[in-house]
């Protein structure tokens, strides 16, 4: 029998699109063996799918259409897996299985949610504006999260950035989230290489002020495990 507990993981796992278990232990404080009971009931039930991509690896889990409709999340569809973005995806849960419980005043959204409710307000909410009005949805760069404080006047917008852009597109990105006044920060979780070619490219623009940097989530950890 499945309990509101069950259902609070379908939903977590459904509004990040794709998890490991050990995402889920983290952003429940739960340990490894009821973690994977309960991931097995889950997929036992139809409510979550497990992927595994690779010889030897963990996988991935992602919430079915069933789930996604028992956890309320009609608006979002199942995520779509490709392999070359694994390691982002994988890096972003961690990120969010990190932050969400020292929430207070906030709520995360995820790319997935940030999409739908910008989708329905029919205007941007946390995404940099890179192009002209005429240009629609095309003229906007979604972070991977928005963190939408009390109120919602005022969000951060959260980039994991795993691989370095050119200064051209990053200086494009940055002016983007200075159009957008209800961007209060910038943040990026980036490795310092990454992280430096980022800060260079806000002093470029001036967007100094609403920069913040942040390491990488500890627990994103790679993707493959090699078979011995």
């Amino acid at each position: 029998m499945l309990t509101e507990r069950d259902m609070t993981i379908t939903e977590w796992i459904g509004r990040q699109g794709a998890v490991r278990a050990e995402h889920v232990m983290t952003r429940f404080s739960i340990g490894r063996t009821a973690t994977y009971r309960r991931l097995h009931e889950l997929a036992e039930f139809g409510l979550v799918r497990r992927h595994r991509l690779l010889y030897n690896d963990g996988g991935l889990l992602t919430a079915t259409a069933e789930g996604l409709r028992c956890a309320g999340l009609d608006r979002l569809t199942p995520a779509r897996l490709s392999l070359a973005l694994v390691p982002h995806m994988i890096a972003s849960a961690a990120l969010a299985a990190e932050l969400e419980p020292q929430l207070a005043d906030e709520t995360l959204l995820s790319d997935r949610e940030h999409r739908a409710a910008e989708n329905a307000a029919g205007q941007p909410i946390a995404s940099a504006i890179t192009g002209s009005q005429r240009d629609g949805w095309r003229g906007l760069h979604r972070p991977d999260f928005a963190l939408v404080r009390r109120g919602g006047d005022e969000v951060i917008a959260v980039e994991v950035e795993l691989s370095l852009k050119n200064r051209t597109r990053l200086e494009r990105i940055l002016r983007g989230y200075l159009r957008n006044q209800n961007v209060a920060v910038v943040r990026y979780h980036a490795a310092p290489p990454i992280a430096d070619a980022v800060q260079r490219a806000a002093r470029a623009v001036g967007a100094d002020a609403i920069l913040d940097l942040a390491p990488l989530p500890s627990t994103s950890a790679s993707m493959t495990r090699r078979r011995p």
